[in-house]
């Protein structure tokens, strides 16, 4: 499966679910988000959530400062 990851392709023998993406891509789940095709997906839907043939992935994190 084809999926785009922060603008890089990234390819996957099966389904991946986004917790999974994570920890393949050695992200913490602190003070980050993720979008699929444009739609913020909340924290407690990341291990249900099933990526998809060609999905758009924008994996974004919160930066402190002031």
């Amino acid at each position: 499966m084809k999926i785009i990851v922060n603008q890089k392709l990234l390819v996957f023998d099966g389904e991946i679910n986004l917790e999974d993406l994570l920890l393949e891509l050695s992200v913490s789940k602190k003070y980050m988000a993720i979008e699929v095709n444009e739609i913020i997906i909340p924290k407690s839907e990341y291990a249900r959530y099933l990526l998809k043939e060609n999905d758009i992935v924008e994996v974004i994190n919160a930066v402190g400062g002031g």
